[in-house]
């Protein structure tokens, strides 16, 4: 009869462990871009009602293979307009998780939940990159395990596992994970993400394109990163100080238009195939470093100061004589680059001379002449007529909110003498045209952050900024007219929680997303060499595992009672208060203890029973315990 009354209480637990299972695969989706959520609100929703109201849904399985086959036609006709493959097929999973949430709780039921919750989870393993995704995955094999003792502990009569205590899966789940971790290594990996190259999501950013109109550009104080860069082998030392405060080109705009700027037709194109070396100097290179760069939407590749080379590029590149270097096709993900640069101030000779819209002075505004005349004075080097522009230009105000007329966004920006580093950048090169130096607009990034605790320099796209490029002496040099006080502002709320936060997203991007055969090489290198290092230890240890077993199995046995088994515990405290259990023998069987109350006795045996065979939750050492100081 007991058996009876406990089996709803074992089917009300099965219906939460399951249907968390599938609700841990439906967070792990919804954790990705691509997934749209209107799908997996509505699963989540109904789970919530579920879990409150218990199973009152009331669908069979025949309504719910309906309800399959309906979203398994509606994600063919979503196939037929574009969506892409796996999209689509995690799509179909989360209508079919839907359908068996609102069916009726039978066994089958439970099965259903976790086989598509499995599949949730792959599929979010192809579609998320995020670094929460390891907060549903570890849910995940959390429940299932869970859920596996429950389902297989309710056959009747009885159950033959029954469900522990939590606290004793922990170690399990230790062991898991190790398990994975391994597999991880040892298993090779297999590229997905080609497939997602035709919605592939991408940060939203302003400034990187052919044609850019005042105002758009590095305006806003925003604090996603959108580059992340860690030194390559052992050069750590000196790592910092090389990286901090460099520019990083992207691309250069020479026709003004009178309210922006577009790019110059290119004359000479070199391209680069996958897997190649750009080699930008002849100079040999000194510092290597790892550049990871997130998805964004231009196919503009970041040039830090003295760049060198670039090894295994990851995507077909091209680069024209403006000095832009670009992706053939925007990539389909977020890309790891390794670079060598042979230090700050050195390297892009691939530069050309300058063509006729970075010669010609107009359409220079007259404001902009005049201003730089007047600036200028009667200084005779070009070197000296901008040094004196530059000075007047660093001394004005900068702020990212001033207003300014976008018929004449220059002019307005010498009347009030104010604005953000596009308009500082402009009227340089206007300026600078002007007096007959052939001059023209970059935009990229400037500085950017040191990470102490990873121990990595991050670019953010607050750090975007337009600087100029001017032609003297044979050669482009860069000027930079924008006032110091830019870089006193910052959009970053929290920077100690922001600091690990960041170090914990590039170590998911570099040891998990990232993982190559090459890392797969090394970690193996770094095993053995583990070996060597320690390999006396490790005998030791391994000597000392197997001859504590063997004395665990000889005659030579440790005293029960320093055991681990409750038994063994027990028995220790029956032989102190002159009672001596033979094995197996049951404990009702036994004589009473000395100075033990005779009901107090029977009360204890009869809890001890419940435990031991499985009706109630079975005790801790420290439960026993607590019981025996009860008795005594």
């Amino acid at each position: 009869m007991a058996v009876v009354n406990m089996y709803p209480t074992r089917l009300l637990l099965a219906e939460r462990l399951t249907l968390a299972v599938l609700l841990s695969g439906v967070a792990s989706l919804a954790l990705s871009d691509f997934v749209s959520p209107l799908y997996w609100v509505m699963v989540v929703l109904m789970a919530v009602v579920r879990l409150w109201r218990g199973p009152l849904f009331s669908l069979t399985e025949m309504q719910t293979s309906m309800i399959g086959w309906a979203g398994f036609v509606w994600v063919g006709l979503e196939l037929l307009l574009g969506r892409a493959l796996v999209v689509a097929f995690t799509d179909f999973l989360l209508i079919l998780s839907l359908a068996i949430v609102i069916e009726e709780a039978v066994p089958r039921n439970q099965l259903h939940r976790m086989l598509v919750g499995f599949f949730l989870i792959l599929g979010a393993a192809v579609l998320t990159d995020s670094v929460l995704y390891i907060i549903p995955l570890a849910s995940f094999v959390w429940f299932v395990w869970r859920a596996s003792q429950c389902l297989y502990g309710m056959q009747l009569p009885g159950g033959d596992l029954p469900l522990t205590a939590w606290r004793s899966d922990v170690r399990i789940l230790f062991g898991m994970f190790a398990m994975a971790g391994l597999l991880f290594v040892l298993l090779p990996r297999f590229d997905f993400q080609s497939y997602l190259k035709p919605v592939q999501p991408r940060m939203q950013t302003s400034g990187f394109s052919s044609q850019v109109q005042l105002g758009d550009f590095a305006r806003t104080l925003d604090a996603t990163v959108v580059l992340r860069v860690e030194p390559v082998g052992d050069d750590h030392k000196n790592f910092r100080n090389r990286m901090m405060g460099r520019y990083w080109r992207g691309i250069s705009l020479s026709t003004y238009i009178g309210n922006g700027w577009k790019e110059v037709p290119e004359r000479r194109v070199s391209h680069w195939q996958k897997g190649s070396e750009v080699k930008l100097t002849d100079e040999a290179p000194d510092l290597k470093f790892a550049v990871y760069r997130e998805a964004s939407d231009h196919p503009y590749v970041f040039v830090p100061d003295g760049l060198g080379k670039i090894t295994q590029i990851p995507a077909a590149m091209r680069i024209g004589d403006q000095g832009s270097i670009r992706f053939t096709s925007p990539p389909s993900r977020r890309l790891r680059m390794v670079m060598q640069s042979t230090g700050r101030g050195a390297g892009l000779k691939h530069l050309r001379a300058p063509v006729a819209q970075e010669k010609e002075d107009g359409p220079v505004p007259k404001e902009v002449a005049v201003w730089a005349e007047k600036i200028a004075g009667d200084e005779v080097s070009s070197e000296a007529r901008l040094g004196r522009l530059m000075a007047e230009l660093k001394g004005w105000e900068y702020d990212l909110n001033a207003s300014f007329d976008h018929e004449t966004p220059i002019v307005s920006f010498l009347r009030q003498k104010r604005g953000h580093c596009e308009f500082y950048a402009s009227t340089l090169v206007l300026a600078a045209r002007s007096l007959g130096v052939p001059a023209r607009v970059v935009n990229g990034y400037y500085g950017g952050e040191w990470n102490e605790t990873g121990g990595f320099y991050l670019v953010r796209q607050q750090h975007a900024h337009s600087w100029v490029e001017v032609w003297i002496d044979g050669q482009w040099q860069r000027f930079d007219p924008t006032p110091a006080s830019r870089w006193q502002l910052s959009g970053v709320r929290f920077p100690a929680l922001d600091e690990v936060w960041e170090t914990v997203k590039l170590s998911w991007y570099r040891y998990v997303l990232e993982f190559q055969d090459s890392d797969r090489n090394q970690a193996f290198q770094s095993f053995i060499s583990l070996l060597k290092t320690y390999m006396v230890w490790i005998v030791l240890i391994i000597s000392g595992v197997v001859l504590g077993l063997f004395l665990k199995r000889s005659r030579f046995r440790f005293p029960r009672f320093f055991s681990g088994d409750l038994y063994a515990m027990l028995d220790g405290w029956l032989i102190k208060r002159g009672v001596n259990r033979r094995c197996h023998q049951p404990l009702r069987h036994v004589s009473l203890p000395k100075g033990i109350e005779k009901k107090q006795w029977q009360m204890f045996v009869q809890s001890w029973e419940h435990q031991a065979y499985g009706e109630h939750e079975k005790w801790s050492r420290w439960d026993l315990k607590r019981h025996l100081r009860a008795l005594s």
